[in-house]
């Protein structure tokens, strides 16, 4: 997004949002970190958002707001810092749903199935699904113990 700076003859003058953004980032050390900007062209302030640990030391916190006030006064901005502090979140993503949601084969069965739904009909999915939990359960049970019993039965009888 672009924020409107000023108007001149030639034109207006507008600035990025995700370049100051980046800008002021590589100005802060790795806690810090700008998330938004905003731009007032009435007195030229830049107002910023910067997220920081609750841990940080505040000799840190006004050693950078004097290192942004300089180098956005030679750009002509005063600077206006909005500090927020970040949280470690307890959120953990469940490792088995996301495995199952990156699984290219299972997307794919899904759009099978769904597909088979919109041009056949319900009564078409319904014997793909009794098909497919029928053929499923063969092979499960021949990769058991009992069927692989049954396996080296047969095989005997035919000689092998």
């Amino acid at each position: 997004m672009y924020l409107f700076w000023k108007r001149t003859s030639l034109g207006t003058i507008q600035i990025s949002q995700e370049g100051i953004c980046e800008f002021v980032s590589s100005y802060c050390e790795k806690p810090f970190k700008c998330t938004q900007a905003t731009l007032t062209s009435a007195d030229n302030t830049l107002f910023l958002v910067v997220t920081r640990p609750a841990s940080v030391e505040p000799s840190a916190i006004s050693e950078l707001e004097t290192r942004l006030g300089g180098a956005f006064s030679e750009i002509g901005f005063s600077v206006r810092i909005s500090w927020v502090e970040t949280t470690k979140s307890a959120f953990v993503p469940d490792e088995k749903l996301v495995s199952i949601v990156s699984k290219p084969l299972l997307w794919a069965i899904a759009f099978a199935f769904l597909t088979l739904l919109l041009k056949e009909g319900v009564s078409a999915l319904l014997w793909a699904l009794f098909w497919g939990c029928v053929i499923i359960s063969g092979f499960l049970f021949f990769r058991s113990s009992k069927g692989a019993e049954l396996l080296r039965k047969l095989r005997s009888r035919a000689g092998r």
